[in-house]
């Protein structure tokens, strides 16, 4: 093109995509584009010639960790993000942070271009390049359409804004989770007039379900029992992904002196430092269950391992959860009296308000609280205990030392932390030894590694879009087996590319320990519990030398600040340094802290 000639300009489906997507107040699209999207790239160049207000564009070099960043972000706000992943391809890249986004309910809308159908011109977009007969799948959607909670098909600009206000409908609904949305490159690039677009009022008539608040009768039920019960109990796991519904936990466990356990936990959905705060497990045997005579579940998938515990034939059970049925498990069977489908917040409350317009047994109360508090002194007081080195082995790092050692530093500080959890064997030590507050510490809520470093960026940009939400510092607890998932040659590129640093704790124990702990739980005594991690195939050994530099990949990547921490007199100026890093200059920081080998 001549310097006086003028570009030619398209209004296109891609271009009222988009529009749909600001009018339904998405701020962030994490994208990797491709063949696909070229009226997307042409839409994007036209919104910045109006100036019109736009999407912020996040450039993801891998397409799990565009996922794992939208995660993030929704776990924070609770409000949905945009990836943008091309074709089959990039369908297939999202990878495990699929899972991860579906069965932690978590509000997300993927947009995927596909190949076009027609090949000799006939139609904008035909196929022009040898690319489109090799990635055009029979069916797209398939490869991940039993994970979604909606699909969609945009095949025209005259209603794409319905498929896609009905997708986030559905994304939005409890109970909550991604959808996809797709078109074929035509659809995208077909031709219409802007005045041709309807307004469809995105925020009046698309709204999603209404949250569901229980009956006064089901009320009643359960707040009777707990107060006629001699050894009530609550579990919950992720109840915490509504901060509101914490709130309304602390004012009605601590009316009634109930303790409540976290299984499994995906958010703090009690604050550790509460008297109410009974303990956490991931599994294992649970006394306090089976001595339970009430048991109230709310929002909670593994609320006991059966295998391990099983509660009195004599308790009553009660779930309360924002999907009742585990509608995506294959399986999944609990005992229960009383299910309903409800909003957490407004469940509790209701019970509150029932329980403070009644008489209550105070003694029995009071006789309760003072077990509480007393109990939960012995259980601070052991796990302080864990954090100072063992007197064997003074110079080893242990995971309760360093988890301890930033929750030190960063409350001396007075620093507003949240922190993504991925620590997997030592998941319960971060959960412990931070003792953290309502949504300072979240986890995956699944099980595919590689969530928290993309996480991480994603928790930054909610507060940027949501300032109340904010922290000063984010950080990740991650295992090395897991930091090598995350992909961390671009979740390092995009924390530098788009300012948003965190610090890394890389908890290094030579490898995955976990399936080796998995071998032991089924063959305690089988050969190989006599074998070495390298010859189980689940260490970076044989030897030490072999271990990736994780500092190193991160600071290739995306500049990081990094140090190897192998003994305990080196751990508290490294992570005083390392928060300093994040904090002031801004880069993100790597802690690559060696735990005895497994």
């Amino acid at each position: 093109m001549s310097s006086d000639e003028q570009p030619k300009e398209v209004f296109t489906t891609s271009n009222v995509l988009l529009d749909v997507l600001v009018q339904a107040n998405i701020t962030h699209a994490f994208v990797n584009l491709g063949s696909d999207h070229p009226a997307l790239l042409e839409a994007f160049a036209s919104r910045r010639k109006y100036n019109l207000p736009t999407l912020k564009i996040i450039t993801c070099p891998n397409e799990m960790v565009a996922l794992s960043c939208a995660q993030g972000y929704a776990q924070v706000c609770n409000k949905p993000a945009a990836v943008i992943v091309h074709v089959d391809c990039g369908t297939q890249a999202l990878a495990g942070a699929v899972h991860n986004v579906s069965t932690c309910r978590v509000p997300c809308l993927i947009y995927a271009g596909a190949s076009p159908f027609s090949q000799n011109g006939e139609l904008a977009g035909s196929r022009n390049e040898f690319i489109h007969w090799l990635q055009n799948a029979v069916d797209q959607p398939a490869i991940l359409r039993q994970y979604m909670n909606h699909v969609g098909e945009i095949r025209s600009a005259k209603n794409a804004q319905e498929i896609v206000l009905r997708a986030l409908q559905f994304a939005s609904s409890e109970p909550k989770g991604p959808v996809y949305v797709w078109a074929q490159r035509e659809a995208t690039e077909e031709h219409l007039d802007p005045k041709e677009v309807r307004n469809v009022r995105a925020q009046e008539v698309w709204s999603p379900l209404e949250p569901i608040p229980l009956s006064k009768s089901v009320v009643k039920r359960i707040v009777d029992a707990l107060l006629t019960a001699k050894r009530p109990l609550i579990v919950t796991s992720y109840l915490g992904r509504n901060l509101q519904a914490v709130e309304q936990l602390v004012k009605f466990v601590e009316l009634l002196a109930l303790p409540v356990f976290q299984s499994c936990p995906t958010y703090v959905n009690l604050p550790y430092e509460s008297y109410c705060h009974a303990g956490l497990s991931l599994g294992g045997k649970n006394s306090l269950v089976e001595e339970a005579d009430v048991v109230l579940v709310i929002d909670s998938d593994i609320p006991w391992v059966p295998l391990f515990t099983n509660p009195s034939p004599s308790a009553q059970i009660f779930h309360l959860d924002c999907d009742p049925l585990k509608s995506k498990m294959a399986f999944h069977a609990y005992p229960a009296q009383l299910r309903a489908k409800t909003d957490s917040a407004i469940a509790v409350e209701q019970l509150f308000d029932y329980a403070s317009s009644i008489m209550l047994p105070q003694e029995e109360i009071e006789a309760r609280r003072r077990n509480l508090i007393s109990t939960h002194k012995s259980l601070m007081d052991d796990l302080r205990s864990l954090e100072a080195p063992a007197a064997n082995e003074p110079d080893h790092l242990s995971a309760p030392l360093i988890v301890s050692t930033f929750r030190r530093l960063t409350r001396a500080q007075q620093l507003k932390t949240r922190t993504a959890n991925e620590s997997i064997s030592n998941y319960p030590h971060v959960w412990n030894h931070l003792l953290p507050r309502a949504g300072e510490v979240m986890t995956s809520g699944a099980s595919s590694l590689g969530w928290a470093l993309g996480a991480a960026i994603g928790f930054q940009m909610a507060g940027e879009a949501h300032p109340e939400l904010q922290a000063d510092l984010q950080a990740v607890f991650v295992g090395d087996g897991s930091f090598v998932f995350g992909v961390p040659s671009a979740s390092y590129w995009i924390s530098r590319r788009y300012d948003c640093p965190f610090l890394t704790v890389v908890f290094n124990n030579g490898g995955w320990k976990s399936p080796k702990l998995s071998m032991l739980g089924v063959h305690p005594d089988g050969l190989g519990s006599r074998s070495s991690s390298a010859d189980l195939n689940v260490s970076f050994g044989p030897s030490d030398e072999l271990n990736p530099d994780y500092g190193g990949i991160a600071a290739a990547a995306g500049g990081a600040w990094s140090k190897k921490v192998k003994k305990v007199d080196e751990l508290e100026e490294a992570m005083k340094e390392a928060i300093r890093v994040v904090l002031e200059e801004k880069r993100s920081a790597v802690l690559d802290c060696w735990l005895p080998r497994f």
